[in-house]
């Protein structure tokens, strides 16, 4: 079930008996003495909810986005619901209209699971780290630049590897608190958010918008969506060029783990990648 916005609070618990109180005393009191001994992470593994809350953030094509029919699909979504369905558990899904709201989110326990295209390695990974946990990456993406179809210049020498000095003078917009706003703060001098020519913005929507207005020179955003986007749209947008980057997408839980799904779903990454499962969803959503 797709739903706007962060899930409800959790509704307050209230009427605990004497008894319940007596018998919780006791069941710390065994896991505090197996723990004691070493046993407790043997015998008392963390339960499995009963619904796991997933959050997205929509739109980004071809792993997230809202279909005709106003559904969320796309690459993150199918495999993560594989993932869970192959560990028998339920799940509700949310859509973050803001990257950096979904990323807190996944952090405070408002959601289980952020599946939203999240880099996980390199410094950008190291510093999410701090704050959450990831599976294995599932998926490896670099940057791409997005340009006006009706903007002919030639923004990369090599359109394979733009280097960031042919960026240096240009008009730029970013989805904020991606990795495209940081790669831009880290190689091009004197930009960070709300400077010259450096435009941040909530979501990807905002930002071709300033660029199909010609506000901004180049959307730099990561290139699976940069070409989605181009091929969807070719009288309005195209390619520029590609920025290495080498980033590798994980979904992403709360820190350390509380709920003990990485094994699980680590488990099922792994099984997915020999079974034909992932090459099945690779060919869904990127082919053509």
């Amino acid at each position: 079930m797709a739903q706007s916005g962060a899930p409800p609070p959790e509704a307050v618990r209230g009427g605990v008996s004497k008894t319940l109180f007596v018998v919780t005393v006791v069941i710390v009191a065994i896991i505090a003495f197996l723990g004691g001994l070493g046993l407790g992470g043997v015998f008392f593994a963390p339960p499995a909810p009963s619904k796991i809350i997933i959050g997205t953030n929509t739109p980004f094509p071809p792993f997230e986005y809202r279909d005709a029919n106003d559904t969320i699909v796309g690459f993150d979504i199918d495999l993560v619901q594989r993932v869970l369905d192959d560990n028998g558990l339920a799940y509700e899904l949310y859509d973050f209209r803001d990257f950096s709201a979904l990323l807190s989110a996944v952090q405070v326990r408002r959601v289980d699971i952020a599946a939203s295209a999240i880099t996980s390695n390199g410094g950008i990974g190291q510093n999410r780290s701090k704050v959450m946990s990831f599976t294995n990456s599932y998926y490896e993406a670099d940057q791409g630049i997005l340009a006006r179809t009706a903007d002919t210049r030639t923004f990369c020498t090599n359109t394979t590897d733009c280097q960031a000095s042919e960026l240096q003078n240009l008009k730029i917009a970013v989805q904020s608190g991606t990795s495209s706003e940081f790669w831009v703060e880290d190689n091009l001098p004197g930009r960070s958010c709300g400077t010259a020519n450096f435009t941040c913005v909530a979501d990807v929507t905002s930002a071709l918008t300033a660029l199909a207005a010609a506000s901004v020179d180049i959307v730099v955003i990561d290139l699976p969506i940069a070409q989605r986007t181009a091929a969807a749209n070719p009288s309005t947008y195209r390619t520029g060029g590609t920025i290495q980057t080498n980033e590798l997408y994980a979904f992403a839980v709360a820190h350390n783990d509380p709920l003990g799904l990485l094994p699980r779903m680590n488990a099922s990454l792994a099984k997915f990648k020999t079974n034909g499962v992932y090459d099945a969803l690779i060919a869904k959503w990127f082919s053509g």
